[in-house]
């Protein structure tokens, strides 16, 4: 009989699989060997007298590959007892990974599958990218919400994010997002930084059309006059551009021609200032919202878990919206004549 995750009666702690375990030879129950030394015999003397066997009264857990089960998850390295939706066990940090693998080691999709009850936290050098906390522990606190209840949040790229995040809760030191600084609004978006998102995207939107119109009708006339009144030279710098913008034109006619630039090096700054303030808003964000779901009434732990879940993760519609529409102004230039 397997006793993997069953209580020992005298202690209550789950047996593992490193475990000595010895069973009573008259009704069958189950000590750590320690245990039954320290009682020195089996506590169930009832069942002696009544000549019955031990049995195993405690509610059967949820398994970490039995998806239709409902109690806890019972982790397969040291048999503790993990509530439902926990990623990674409680008391050892094994991966609660709810794939089965094939005979040949991998999953079911082909990918190669950790072994059973891979510890993390150890020294193994790809612990980080096996553990989908990131080695950040479920109970850790992040301003009044758990490990967790962020990597729920999260969903996606909680490797990244959780120690990102917790970086920054202990240090106030952050590490530049390059998605944010790539993307801008598109990545506020991505998140569910609806407010930020929108607001970053209108100012790119502006700045990527006003550059378009006014490269077409003020900027390219300006410089094309340039041009022809340096005709004859064999190369114009942008002295030559100056200087002639100030000896036959006026100082605003200079900055008409080059606006556009000015524009592209305004949305760099813009740019620069998400990526290195991308993490820190995403951070606050995710604990503002998880503390909001976590206010409302919730009657089980099951139902405020899937809360957070919806509230969380990624928008892909509205990224992919996004994605469309600057494509869209960036080649608009080639269309037109």
């Amino acid at each position: 009989m397997n006793y993997i995750g069953k209580p020992c009666p005298v202690c209550s702690c789950t047996f593992r699989d490193e475990d000595d375990i010895v069973v009573c030879p008259k009704c069958g129950a189950p000590y750590h060997r320690e245990c039954y030394e320290e009682k020195g015999a089996c506590i169930f003397k009832e069942l002696h007298k009544s000549h019955q066997s031990w049995q195993d009264t405690q509610p059967k857990p949820k398994s970490e590959n039995d998806e239709t089960a409902d109690e806890v998850f019972i982790c397969r390295r040291c048999g503790a007892h993990n509530p439902l939706g926990s990623i990674v066990c409680k008391d050892c940090g094994s991966f609660l990974s709810r794939e089965i693998p094939q005979n040949d080691g991998t999953h079911a999709n082909g990918s190669a599958a950790p072994p059973e009850g891979t510890p993390f936290g150890s020294n193994n050098p790809f612990t980080v990218f096996l553990d989908p906390m990131g080695g950040v522990s479920q109970e850790e606190d992040f301003d009044g919400v758990t490990g967790a209840e962020i990597a729920k949040y999260v969903k996606n790229n909680t490797t990244y994010y959780l120690p990102v995040f917790k970086r920054y809760k202990n240090e106030h030191r952050s590490r530049f997002n390059f998605c944010a600084f790539l993307f801008m609004g598109g990545w506020y978006l991505y998140r569910k930084q609806y407010v930020k998102g929108v607001l970053l995207s209108l100012l790119h939107l502006c700045v990527e059309l006003g550059a378009l119109f006014t490269s077409i009708w003020l900027s390219s006339p300006l410089i094309k006059e340039a041009n022809e009144y340096y005709s004859g030279a064999t190369y114009i710098n942008i002295n030559d551009y100056i200087a002639w913008a100030m000896n036959n034109k006026s100082f605003g006619h200079l900055v008409l021609m080059f606006l556009p630039t000015l524009l592209y090096v305004l949305l760099l700054v813009v740019r620069i200032i998400c990526g290195l303030r991308g993490n820190r808003s995403y951070y606050h964000h995710a604990v503002s919202k998880i503390k909001a779901v976590k206010a409302l009434p919730h009657p089980e732990q099951a139902d405020l878990q899937k809360a957070i879940s919806e509230a969380g993760g990624t928008n892909n519609a509205v990224a992919l919206v996004y994605l469309v529409c600057y494509l869209i102004v960036y080649f608009a230039p080639l269309f037109i004549p």
